[in-house]
């Protein structure tokens, strides 16, 4: 079968010789450059720049100010001593510093809750995040192997060309030596007409692949790549155990943690019925100056202290009204989860079923393909001694073409589903080739 896949393997390496481009590399270029794994990472950044005590209500909040005044006027008075105060260029300050803090000692444990929630946040981005790697790996594999796909469909056509071309030749041949009909030459000059507008059509295909792959690394340069000539494919993968499968599969962690973090706000929203004990310091001066009245001058500093306990007793019934409603967003999401591991469970078995018809295809697949080839062969031979007709050559060459199409098609949907079993098991980092 060689000799009919070597005219194209010229051809497409001229075709993408823009760029070499190995799965490696483009996993790699993806993890670096993808827009969705930036985005995930920056939200992870803001999820651990928030989860702080002080963030959580532990700290307590100080703060410093300072209030300055300073006015000239014109006095004149009648002082009710019967003295007389008479100033033309009167100056009065006042200068008050002073240093404040508030400082929630108890909250009904609030602050306790928000702090495991801020930390359960911070663990739900991490698990998003990886979640997020999971599946953009997943996208570029079987991206990089629609590439491949389409580049070795190239190589089928091509093949098609060149059978097409060969058997113009000898049409022509036998046409003009009187040992063959016009209309077997014509149908032939049709055929590879034909060939040709498949191999456009096919070059049109493999370009937007390559367009999509280059849109996951990150890119939008328009490149043609020329990637692996085969996948490497795994034929023998075992399924994990299927209890399992909830505490490795991502997508079901995502959604088992929001559900603990629906349970921590319903716990939050409860605290708001406590009452609430509150610390309030500060140190102060005061500093100021009259060039008329009794006091021309007053100085007062010191620190002060007060505790303030709240206890609500009547909202309106808002507060039970925001704790029933985060209890059943916790409900809510507690379903969601339960739902979503079913449907994760339905993948799975739908995953690994796919994958083994697909392994039985690709076999087949590679049985038939020596097949069509010898076939070629032995028809080759009968339509050169005239014993064989052009629609046999033709449906000789047709059959090899499909033939090799179908072994690169079912080697792309090993690589797909297998991509897509180890995706759910959360295998697809550690394994990607």
């Amino acid at each position: 079968m060689i000799q009919y896949l070597l005219p194209l393997l010229v051809t497409a390496t001229s075709v993408t010789a823009q760029e070499r481009l190995t799965m490696q590399e483009a996993i790699a270029r993806t993890l670096k450059k993808n827009y969705d794994l930036q985005i995930a990472q920056v939200a992870v950044q803001q999820a651990e720049r928030n989860n702080t005590p002080g963030n959580a209500g532990f700290s307590p909040t100080v703060s410093a100010g300072i209030q300055a005044s300073q006015s000239r006027n014109n006095v004149q008075s009648d002082l009710a001593n019967g003295t007389e105060q008479n100033n033309p260029n009167a100056v009065n300050s006042s200068l008050n510093p002073s240093v404040t803090m508030s400082w929630t000692l108890f909250d009904g444990g609030r602050m306790f809750l928000v702090k495991k929630q801020l930390n359960e946040l911070e663990a739900l981005a991490t698990t998003q995040l990886k979640a997020q790697i999971q599946a953009t790996v997943s996208r570029t594999i079987q991206t990089y192997a629609q590439v491949t796909l389409q580049q070795k469909r190239l190589i089928a056509i091509d093949t098609a060309l060149h059978l097409a071309l060969e058997r113009v030749k000898l049409a022509e041949l036998k046409y003009k030596t009187g040992a063959g009909a016009k209309v077997d030459y014509l149908q032939a000059m049709v055929d590879y007409k034909a060939r040709q507008d498949d191999s456009l059509t096919y070059l049109a295909t493999f370009a937007q692949a390559c367009d999509s792959l280059s849109l996951l690394m990150g890119n939008n340069d328009g490149k043609l790549y020329r990637v692996d000539d085969s996948l490497r494919i795994n034929t023998a993968l075992k399924p994990t155990d299927a209890e399992r499968l909830a505490d490795v599969n991502l997508s079901l962690a995502t959604f088992r943690q929001s559900a603990h973090l629906s349970q921590t706000a319903a716990d939050i929203a409860r605290t708001f019925a406590l009452p609430t004990l509150t610390f309030n310091g500060a140190y102060a001066y005061s500093r100021n100056t009259s060039a008329t009245g009794f006091a021309l001058f007053s100085q007062i500093y010191g620190a002060n202290g007060t505790f303030n306990l709240s206890v609500p007793v009547f909202a309106g019934g808002n507060i039970r009204r925001q704790a029933k409603v985060a209890s059943l967003q916790a409900l809510r999401d507690e379903l969601l989860y339960d739902r979503q591991n079913t449907i994760i469970g339905r993948q799975y078995r739908t995953a690994w079923r796919n994958y083994s018809l697909a392994i039985a295809a690709y076999r087949i697949a590679r049985e038939n393909l020596d097949l069509a080839a010898e076939n070629v062969t032995i028809q080759s031979a009968r339509f050169k001694v005239g014993a064989g007709t052009t629609l046999e050559m033709r449906e000789a060459e047709n059959g090899l073409v499909q033939a090799i199409i179908r072994l690169y098609t079912a080697e792309f949907n090993v690589k797909v589903n297998e991509t897509q079993v180890l995706e759910l098991e959360n295998k697809l980092v550690t394994a990607a080739p």
